[in-house]
Parts: C-alpha cells; structure tokens; sequence
C-alpha cells in the first residue's frame, strides 16, 4: 500500500512539474477589461470578448507597458474588433483574429518613444468570445 502511493505521489509531482515549466514560459495580462460593440455586418450583431495578454515569463518592461497604456490598448482592442464582421470571430478565424489583436497591441505599446525597446506581447488567449443578435 505505501509502495502504491509512492509510486502514484512520484508520478503526479513529475506531471505537475512538467505542466508548470510549459505554463511559465508565459506570464499574462489579465487586466484588460472585456471589449464590446457590433459588427460591420447588415444589420450589426453584438460581441463581447475578454483576451489576456501573453508575454514573456519574467518580462517587467513589457507588463510595465500594457498597465501604463491600458486605456489606450483598450480603445484600439474596440476599434479592432468592431471593423470585424461576424464570421471574423468564428474558431475557424480565431487564430487569425488573435495575430491581429497581437500585432495591434504591440504596435500600440511600440508607437510611444518611452516603450520602443520593449520586447511586446508573444501570444494572446481568447477567454471570453460572445457574438449574437441584440433585440
């Protein structure tokens, strides 16, 4: 019986161990609030979506930069996200859609002289995604 447990403790720590270095290869943003509006479709649908932003584990200079220009970051994500049409929000343009907010966010953060060396956001996660008919 003590064997037995041994042996499940020893492989449960290596999983976990495992699990954890892949997941601290990223730190992220969560502090972005959820971003809403309508589509360009006829007639407009509405979204929700919440993303968190992904940079490099240990990366100050780059959290540093999404909470100092938050305000900013969110009006480009509203901006972005209402040129979109429905179908832009579906799984099968998600990637696509997440590249975009990626790239709009670290041209956002590189657009000021104070924050040009900063190595900027390496991934986005879509935690939230709603799009549906308002009445």
């Amino acid at each position: 019986m003590k064997n037995r447990f041994l042996t499940i403790l020893i492989v449960l720590t290596a999983l976990l161990s495992s699990c954890s270095n892949e997941l601290a290869e990223y730190s992220y943003y969560k502090n972005l609030p959820e971003s809403s509006g309508t589509t360009r479709d006829d007639p407009p649908l509405f979204f929700i979506i919440k993303v968190d932003l992904g940079y490099e584990w240990g990366d100050k200079k780059t959290q540093y930069s999404l909470a100092e220009l938050k305000p900013v970051i969110n009006d480009g994500m509203r901006n972005l996200l209402s040129s979109k049409s429905a179908a832009d929000f579906t799984i099968e343009n998600e990637e696509e859609l997440k590249q975009e907010i990626m790239e709009m966010v670290n041209s956002t953060i590189h657009r000021y002289d104070s924050f040009k060396n900063v190595p900027g956001v390496k991934t986005v996660a879509i935690v939230k995604k709603q799009v549906f008919e308002f009445r």
